[in-house]
């Protein structure tokens, strides 16, 4: 990467001006085994890298074998993403680049990471508190760091700085307290599993590994293929066929899948729940939930649905059903697909690394 800097520049603007690399060295600090431990917690499940910058530490990871996907903002990046696309096209990669504002209500269209990399973003954003608490039903693990204040005697508190107070940086928006930062993560569903604060007293940073439990206790869903984007923050379309994984659901033993056919059209619908192939049935047009028995379902269930009778649009996209999503969206809804009975994992008690 710095022989494509010296090479290239992602004209007219220049590359991000920070280390990025930086970071790594905080790993050692709240990661038994530093950066291979973060590999652990990402597992076999995608990595978000939020506020990349120009994705250095994306490549890192999928240098490692990680699915990534880099996501920032074009209008606060440095040179508006046009760095990591740049690194994109030199390095060959295939990390995914997703332009996301975090101070809007973003969604991550039902996806889960294993892993969320979220370094040195908090204080950027004028809503952290939604941030924090979107990424938990997104995401697995969250490595965080954000600027805090100095004064480590301080209670739960923000302080919220001058348009240019801070490096002359009209970006800056909220600096924590150390306990401010804690009572954030703690009431948006994060347990820390372990922290380490750094700095020279004026500018200190907190660094802290932390797991959801939501994503831990709460029936949550990834979409793995076949569901195209959300339109109008209102609905999406299936594909064909369409897979996702549902977890924290044990020993549910019911299938339901709500789902709209539109107007003068006839489809089938056939399911499968963890190799088990739920009976076929045919549905016209109007809103409709398609329920069976299953058997008793695990911590993490691969579910399948087949459409026969789609028609294909404009774009010549492929289309089965429409799924309508709520008001108030959570995981296990935006797909139309719950697993209903059994029981669900209560503990709070974070992991040890």
């Amino acid at each position: 990467m710095d022989a494509i800097r010296k090479r290239v520049r992602p004209e007219p603007y220049d590359w991000y001006q920070f280390n990025s690399f930086a970071n790594l060295t905080q790993f050692e600090q709240i990661l038994d085994d530093g950066f291979e431990t973060a590999l652990e917690l990402a597992a076999d499940e995608p990595v978000a890298d939020l506020g990349a910058g120009d994705g250095d530490v994306s490549f890192l990871f999928e240098s490692r074998g990680c699915h990534v996907t880099a996501m920032d903002w074009p209008g606060t990046n440095e040179n508006r993403m046009r760095g990591m696309r740049l690194l994109k096209q030199e390095l060959g990669s295939s990390i995914g680049i997703r332009p996301v504002e975090f101070d809007d209500h973003f969604r991550l269209d039902g996806e889960r990471y294993g892993l969320v990399l979220a370094l040195g973003l908090l204080y950027h954003l004028k809503n952290p508190y939604y941030f924090v608490e979107r990424i938990a039903r997104h995401g697995r693990y969250c490595i965080l760091s954000t600027r805090v204040l100095a004064d480590s005697k301080l209670g739960p508190v923000a302080e919220l700085v001058r348009e240019r107070e801070f490096l002359n940086d009209p970006t800056n928006f909220w600096f924590f307290s150390e306990a401010g930062i804690r009572r954030l993560l703690d009431r948006c569903g994060w347990d820390i599993i372990r922290e380490n604060i750094t700095g020279d007293g004026v500018d200190n940073r907190f660094f802290c590994v932390a797991e959801s439990r939501i994503a831990k206790t709460q029936p949550t869903i990834r979409l793995v293929s076949g569901w195209h984007p959300i339109e109008n923050n209102a609905w999406r379309w299936t594909g064909a066929e369409s897979v996702s994984v549902v977890e924290n659901t044990p020993g549910a033993d019911r299938f339901e899948f709500k789902f709209h056919v539109t107007p003068g059209r006839l489809v089938t619908i056939e399911a499968e729940v963890n190799g088990q192939t739920l009976p076929q049935r045919q549905f016209r047009s109007g809103d409709h939930t398609y329920s069976e028995s299953i058997a008793p379902a695990g911590d993490r269930n691969m579910v399948r649905i087949r459409i026969g009778g789609t028609v294909r649009d404009e774009a010549d996209r492929e289309l089965g059903v429409v799924v309508a999503l709520p008001l108030s969206t959570v995981l296990d809804e935006e797909s139309g697909i719950r697993l209903l009975g059994g029981t669900r994992p209560t503990s709070s008690e974070p992991n040890q690394l």
